[in-house]
């Protein structure tokens, strides 16, 4: 299930003068495994009814494969020197291209306007469009060491 198949950290930074640094990390993941949905059962009004979510076709455990993933995260920090302690003051931005991956589809019975679609003894499935994640994240921060 963790199988990514690929995996590359690039990682490197730089020393500004007056105590700044500059840091950046490039990271490329292949896309893991996942196991599609047995539509045939899935679609049955009494079993969808039991559970609320497709049934997986264990037949085909882990068959499929998500997309590949990549993200740029970048920091910059500035250190001040005192007699007994270091404060270093910080910000960050992850996933600064904000790449939008791919999550395993997920099925509802629900129709565009909202309400379910039957035909005889079955929904009519349909795959939800919009399943990306990946967001702009910046943080600031602070770090004592004594």
């Amino acid at each position: 299930s963790w199988d990514t198949r690929h995996m590359v950290n690039l990682i490197g930074s730089y020393k500004l003068p007056k105590n700044w640094n500059i840091s950046a990390r490039w990271r490329y993941v292949g896309g893991v495994p996942f196991t599609p949905i047995d539509m045939d059962k899935s679609s049955l009004i009494a079993a969808w009814d039991i559970t609320n979510q497709p049934y997986l076709d264990y037949s085909r455990y882990n068959a499929n494969r998500l997309g590949d993933t990549h993200q740029l995260d970048i920091r910059v920090d500035k250190e001040f020197y005192f007699k007994k302690w270091v404060l270093n003051v910080y910000a960050a931005v992850q996933n600064a291209y904000v790449f939008k991956s791919a999550g395993a589809p997920i099925y509802t019975t629900q129709a565009e306007m909202g309400n379910p679609v039957t035909i005889n003894d079955r929904y009519v499935l349909r795959e939800v469009e919009d399943n990306f994640s990946g967001v702009l994240l910046p943080t600031i921060g602070l770090i004592v060491k004594i």
